[in-house]
């Protein structure tokens, strides 16, 4: 079988078309990933014992259940979940039109929501102990410490984790073609069977999604390079601070 170069180049507008669709899944996806590992991680920091064993579990549970199985889940099993819902808190679901994309973003979140837990407990965890009691000690707040001091350290720590969560998920979203949604990889996958050529179509996808990766990698290696400056600029402003509570 040759590749035709001709048909290759007609692959890219049909599966181009659905970028926004896999992008838009991403960005939500990694919005509700976070606010989940937030929720996880305090948690995990948590003084009571048994909430941490739960919330161990639950990270455990998430982490060893494959994408591919929430997505079933949740793309077969909603219905009849909603539509009990609906009668409970009286609002309308229509069954003959569910929410796929949306139920196939929860799958995700969920899916990265304790890979956000680490990344966030991680970041947490390297930074230099007793910074609180410094804080106490001056005066601060503990929205003061957190928002002036703990926080601006965390993100800078945390970037490259969540840059490699960014792009992991963004891949991932090509698993959502099993369940009918059509991202990128479904549309590719549609156009190649509708010509019987699968070689030059997936080829193409392989492209679209490597260049797209390539973009986004650039993006956080930029802010990566840009978030240590600003980190070194905030030691700086934080010793000042200490000084000025000092005095």
């Amino acid at each position: 079988m040759t590749f035709d170069i001709e048909y290759a180049f007609k692959c890219f507008s049909p599966i181009l078309a659905k970028l926004p669709v896999t992008l838009r899944m991403t960005l939500i996806a990694v919005i509700i990933a976070l606010a989940g590992g937030i929720i996880l991680a305090l948690g995990v920091k948590c003084k009571n014992a048994i909430v941490r064993i739960i919330v161990n579990i639950i990270n455990s549970f998430l982490k060893g259940v494959p994408i591919l199985v929430f997505l079933y889940i949740f793309n077969y099993s909603m219905d009849d979940i909603m539509t009990g819902l609906s009668k409970i808190f009286a609002f309308e679901y229509d069954i003959r039109n569910p929410p796929k994309v949306f139920f196939a973003i929860l799958a995700l979140a969920l899916s990265y929501a304790p890979y956000m837990c680490d990344m966030i407990v991680t970041a947490y965890d390297t930074l230099p102990k007793g910074q609180m009691e410094a804080c106490d000690a001056f005066g601060f707040t503990k929205f003061q410490a957190m928002k002036r001091i703990i926080l601006p350290q965390m993100l800078v720590v945390a970037l490259p984790n969540f840059g490699n969560h960014f792009v992991n998920l963004l891949k991932a979203t090509s698993l959502a073609y099993m369940v009918t949604i059509l991202e990128m990889l479904g549309a590719a996958k549609n156009f190649a069977v509708l010509n019987q050529r699968f070689l030059e179509t997936y080829v193409v996808a392989a492209l679209i999604y490597w260049v797209v990766f390539g973009m986004f990698e650039q993006i956080f290696q930029f802010l990566e390079r840009n978030s240590g400056k600003y980190l070194r600029l905030h030691i700086v402003q934080k010793r000042r601070l200490f000084k000025e509570k000092a005095v």
